[in-house]
């Protein structure tokens, strides 16, 4: 945390979303569906969302990374923090929110954060463009969680 980029990138988000992280506040115009057995489930707006809304905190069991049993659990987010993996990993497999069930896209409309709150890094998702109604909220996984899975045949 100590080099500028993260530090700024860190305080640009936090101001913009401390009300909402504070209050653990999301976001309540959302339906989860069932898609099909392939995709599982999403994330669907059920209002028009704006740029730059506070979505969701992703939660769920902080707990060491562990490549094995992770390569077969799709509900692993990592921790990369100022674009260093670190050792942590957030599994939602058995507990966590909605936000767990935000699927995979190359063109997303939400994007994910760290940010570092007293002393406790934090995943928080917010909308990077205007999302309407209907659509399905999605964000980019990135090529961590590709590593060990298999390659998406589909696109949203």
């Amino acid at each position: 945390m100590k080099r500028k980029e993260c530090v700024a990138m860190n305080r640009w988000v936090s101001t913009l979303f401390a009300d909402s992280c504070d209050q653990r506040r999301e976001i309540s115009s959302v339906d989860i569906k069932f898609i099909n057995p392939l995709v599982g489930y999403g994330i669907f707006a059920t209002a028009n969302i704006a740029a730059l809304t506070y979505v969701g905190e992703y939660t769920g069991i902080v707990e060491k990374r562990n490549k094995r049993k992770n390569s077969c659990n799709d509900y692993i987010f990592g921790y990369v923090v100022c674009g260093d993996e670190t050792s942590w990993v957030i599994d939602a497999e058995h507990q966590g929110n909605f936000t767990r069930f935000i699927n995979h896209s190359y063109q997303p409309n939400l994007t994910s954060r760290w940010i570092i709150i007293d002393e406790v890094t934090r995943i928080i998702l917010f909308s990077n463009r205007l999302i309407r109604l209907g659509e399905q909220l999605t964000y980019d996984y990135g090529p961590y969680y590709w590593k060990k899975r298999s390659f998406p045949q589909f696109f949203y």
